[in-house]
């Protein structure tokens, strides 16, 4: 397929990881990449060779990776990169957008409910560690490579504010604002080294396997709103851009690609300390 992309961004020379990429999110922005032009490792637990299948059916072989991946395992995190790293020679950008949602909890034998102390305490904790530690294995064993090469891009898809102070949405809401928390640390840590870190949500739910209810429904948004946004942030367009928060929902397609981005840039859920309150903060400690 030729490389086209609806803000004429060309990411033929990207490679880029994406967790959770072989079904909702994921797939809808690796799809977009690819379209863009871009080389894609599809890491997810599950669906990979179907979703590999139709990867190299719409866009030819020898562009896309698939890997089996649960991010809870180190590992399995370490191979992703030295895997993408053998395929395509590099690794340009990682897209943290595995998780799992409070499906998984309600769902569960043992959960009377989402009440924090009537969930199953087994499955609470699963998505604790997906969304979170795998989140973090993932972006310890891509970084070094992004900063030995002096550019690089790790997105981490989170959630809105309200989704994350919800009732009845703990853990999920907590893993969430977790990250939020780490986009905002991690991207001080690499001021300097050309990597930058950002956090993109939809703006909204998703229509995805994630959501309660019947999909379909017109309240729903559909998971290609993630495409403009990861693709401006996967360009030479967002140099310099870190530590913000960016809404799918909130993207203008009739702007240029950085004005629709500043447009869709949200307040951080946290404010990065100013160096008074920093100072302060070590004095107490």
């Amino acid at each position: 397929m030729a490389t086209s992309s609806p803000a004429g961004i060309d990411l033929s020379n990207r490679v880029v990881i994406m967790t959770g990429g072989s079904r909702g999110l994921g797939r809808a922005m690796a799809w977009g990449l690819l379209r863009a032009g871009a080389k894609v490792t599809l890491a997810a637990v599950d669906s990979i060779e179907a979703a590999v299948a139709d990867a190299e059916k719409d866009f030819g072989k020898g562009r896309v990776v698939g890997l089996t991946c649960d991010v809870r395992q180190r590992a399995d995190c370490e191979k992703v990169v030295a895997e993408t790293v053998k395929a395509f020679g590099k690794v340009d950008m990682l897209v943290n957008d595995a998780a799992l949602g409070m499906r998984h909890v309600a769902e569960a034998p043992n959960s009377k409910s989402t009440k924090f102390w009537e969930a199953d305490p087994d499955r609470w904790r699963d998505v604790i560690d997906v969304n979170v530690i795998g989140g973090f294995f993932m972006a310890h064993a891509v970084a070094p490579h992004l900063v030995r090469q002096g550019w690089g891009r790790i997105v981490n898809v989170t959630t809105s504010i309200g989704t994350m102070q919800r009732k009845d949405n703990s853990p999920y809401g907590v893993t969430k604002a977790a990250m939020e928390a780490a986009t905002l640390i991690w991207s001080q840590e690499l001021e300097g080294t050309g990597v930058t870190m950002n956090t993109l949500i939809p703006g909204g739910a998703a229509d995805t396997t994630m959501v309660f209810g019947a999909r379909g429904s017109s309240r729903l948004l559909p998971p290609e709103i993630m495409v403009p946004p990861i693709l401006w942030l996967a360009s030479t367009l967002s140099d310099g851009q870190s530590g913000g928060r960016y809404v799918g929902n909130l993207w203008d397609e009739s702007l240029p690609p950085s004005d629709a981005a500043k447009k869709a840039k949200e307040a951080p859920v946290l404010r990065v300390p100013s160096d008074a309150q920093r100072v302060g903060s070590v004095v107490r400690q």
